[in-house]
């Protein structure tokens, strides 16, 4: 019953007159920046950062993965003009030296949010070390109109090709799975994040099957291509209460280099844009 009042009420607060918009569109971004200290990187983590920072401006919603350092945080989102800005640095426990490295900015307002660390990692100093950060999710529902919202995931999931690094991320994926339907329910949901699901390798490719079956998510790749590009990085997608979503476009945003033509991190950023119109509750 809750689900059903939130957008009606929503409704009722518009000023007597006014009508709600009846779709608009999104552009969306998930990016990992590999921001991380110099002497891991082997280069300048602060000055990339802040090449970044000016070129997330454009984006509706930006979801960040590897923002670990305070500094480096200030220098990707000081400037930005975003009304909200969550970051998730809170540390999983004393034995981790940071927290998950998710931001996430968008230009509508957030009526919830939810940051979980993940259960399960594998490896501390190798493997991936994902035990020195606390990776998680964070959850934001984003109120996009009147009677309108959407339910948008920023995660980073645990890295490595060994078979304990496979068993963390299915673990995480259920996880996110069970998140999504006590939480978001039969909402809205778009998911931005580096999920380190390969599509060539071991059990990955039935993780992301099965996560994708559970929780009805659909691939923006493959919305816009007839073939996945399999990349690691992802943008999921699903229509839901209230609200039909549809893949515009998808593909690497451009601009993302430094003056000599190098990328600002080791991975690319990942666009999409979203076209979102009311639909019957």
């Amino acid at each position: 019953m809750r689900k059903l009042l939130a957008p009606l009420l929503a409704l009722l607060a518009l000023p007597v007159g006014a009508a709600p918009p009846d779709g608009g569109a999104l552009r969306v971004v998930s990016y990992n920046v590999h921001g991380l200290p110099s002497f891991i990187t082997g280069d300048d983590t602060l000055a990339r950062q802040r090449t970044i920072a000016p070129r997330l401006e454009p984006f509706d919603v930006v979801g960040l993965q590897e923002d670990f350092m305070d500094d480096g945080h200030r220098l990707l989102t000081g400037a930005a003009t975003h009304p909200t800005r969550l970051r998730f640095a809170d540390l999983a426990g004393p034995d981790r030296f940071y927290g998950s490295g998710l931001t996430l900015l968008a230009r509508a307002p957030a009526v919830l949010h939810r940051h979980e660390h993940f259960g399960t990692f594998h490896g501390r100093l190798g493997a991936g070390s994902d035990g020195l950060a606390s990776k998680g999710f964070q959850l934001v529902r984003l109120r996009l109109a009147p009677g309108i919202e959407l339910d948008v995931y920023n995660t980073h999931m645990d890295a490595g090709g060994a078979e304990g690094d496979q068993a963390a991320r299915a673990d995480q994926a259920a996880q996110l799975t069970r998140c999504m339907q006590e939480i978001s329910g039969d909402r809205a949901v778009v998911l931005l994040g580096d999920t380190n699901l390969s599509a060539g390798r071991g059990r990955d490719p039935g993780t992301l099957a099965r996560w994708q079956a559970a929780t009805r998510l659909r691939c923006a790749c493959l919305a816009a291509r007839e073939t996945c590009c399999g990349r690691i990085d992802r943008v999921l997608w699903r229509s839901g209460l209230g609200v039909e979503l549809e893949v515009a476009r998808w593909g690497v945003a451009p601009g993302f280099i430094d003056a000599e033509g190098r990328l600002l991190s080791d991975h690319e950023p990942i666009e999409v844009e979203l076209r979102w119109r009311r639909a019957p509750l």
